[in-house]
């Protein structure tokens, strides 16, 4: 008889752990499966797919001006408003020219010196996405606006808005600081609130005044782990939208008002797509943990029916 028992109580204990360990995973393949998508996609080396990235801005964020025009137009804000002073440069690249090419690398490595194997591919993944005109960017450690010639050049005045936020006033340049929570554009919280709805079951049925402070802390993050990831994305998309303003308040004193409509409907398609992201993964994060919860719910009321 009590043979008969134990065998039941492992029994049941292995199949509480199987599932126990199938709820996590469902979980982690549920609220990880975006932030991973960004990641790998941020460190591909492949020239092909920032061709295929280039080809799609093209046509979701078409220039509105030609190249000289806007270049020449970058060069005059940057002087107007005392960017130059603070050592702010306008880099067009050129895919043809193994000297713009060069330059382009000489600015990749400098903003990120690290030699290690992981930055070099993603190193090697900034080179192509602006060689190949698949996006644009603000490099802060050594002031370079940075566009391609042929392709997503009008993102320059966007570009002008982030290296205004990065010299101007206390408040800009916490903003920009506080990205440090979104790097690569996938939220450090994300994973952390992740793991700890996973792994920490809150207990209901325990009195809060029972509970310690590190249990209450988990309870928090494990109740409200999308929202901590979604607020998270506040710095980062505040000043993104800061910098498509700013930009576009130097670009309205040089384009016409149609050229400027079609600039400012570019950057808010751009800003949606920073809002759609992050909605995904912080709604990826709270639906992980609600099918993780679920799962390990469904299958304790099973087994104490059994019993």
């Amino acid at each position: 008889m009590s043979m008969k028992v134990n065998s039941v109580n492992s029994n049941s204990n292995l199949k509480s752990k199987l599932a126990c360990a199938g709820a996590i995973s469902a979980g982690a393949v549920l609220g990880g499966g975006v932030p991973v998508y960004t990641l790998a996609d941020t460190f591909s080396q492949s020239v092909s797919a920032s061709k295929s990235v280039a080809n799609f801005m093209r046509m979701f964020m078409p220039d509105v001006d030609t190249f000289e025009n806007t270049a020449k137009n970058i060069k005059q804000i940057i002087t107007d408003t005392g960017l130059d002073k603070k050592g702010v440069k306008f880099n067009a690249i050129n895919s043809e020219s193994a000297e713009s090419l060069q330059n382009l690398r000489n600015i990749i490595d400098k903003n990120e010196p690290s030699k290690k194997s992981f930055m070099q591919k993603l190193k090697n993944s900034y080179f192509n996405v602006f060689k190949e005109g698949a996006n644009a960017g603000y490099f802060t450690s050594t002031k370079d606006v940075v566009v391609n010639q042929n392709n997503l050049y009008t993102s320059a005045y966007h570009e002008i808005g982030h290296a205004m936020n990065a010299n101007g006033n206390f408040a800009t340049k916490a903003l920009q600081k506080a990205r440090v929570l979104t790097p690569l554009g996938v939220s450090i919280v994300a994973p952390i609130a992740l793991a700890v709805g996973l792994f920490h079951k809150v207990d209901n049925t325990k009195p809060k005044e029972e509970k310690g402070k590190v249990e209450r802390t988990l309870d928090f993050i494990s109740n409200n782990a999308g929202k901590l990831t979604l607020a998270s994305y506040v710095p980062m998309l505040a000043e993104e939208g800061l910098a498509s303003i700013r930009g576009l308040n130097q670009a309205k004193k040089f384009l016409s008002p149609d050229k400027f409509s079609k600039l400012a409907g570019n950057y808010t398609k751009a800003w949606g797509t920073y809002a759609l992201t992050a909605g995904l993964i912080a709604g990826g994060v709270a639906l992980g943990i609600a099918v993780c919860n679920g799962i390990k719910d469904k299958f304790s009321k099973k087994d104490s029916q059994t019993v």
